[in-house]
């Protein structure tokens, strides 16, 4: 399980041809989640995330994908997308406050 909660799993290696479970997850400014997408190829292609449970504009909602890696060096992103048709950025749009980071994570790992 390749959890975006947790940074333990930047540069870890995972087991290649085998299914991996993708999971974290994803909020906005309160309009709502309606679509999570993950790429393991750095945004070259992407698949569609399973989402849980709506449980209000101003919630989180979780996501779970999952995916088979080749043995190799892979990145992970991860975007989502509110009701409104919002999409995280692939670079950070900094405000001069600092606050408000809103891009797509992304996490790299190998395969083996």
């Amino acid at each position: 399980m390749l959890d975006f909660r947790r940074s333990t799993w930047i540069n870890a290696t995972v087991a290649a041809n085998t299914d991996l479970n993708l999971r974290g997850i994803a909020f906005d400014g309160g309009y709502g989640i309606s679509d999570v997408v993950a790429s393991s190829d750095g945004g070259a292609t992407w698949i569609g995330a399973t989402l849980g449970e709506d449980l209000g504009r101003y919630s989180f909602r979780e996501w779970k994908a999952r995916l088979r890696l080749p043995p190799g060096k892979h990145r992970f992103m991860v975007r989502a997308v509110n009701r409104a048709g919002q999409s995280q950025p692939l670079e950070p749009l900094w405000n001069p406050g600092g606050y408000m980071r809103n891009v797509v994570e992304v996490t790299n790992v190998v395969a083996a």
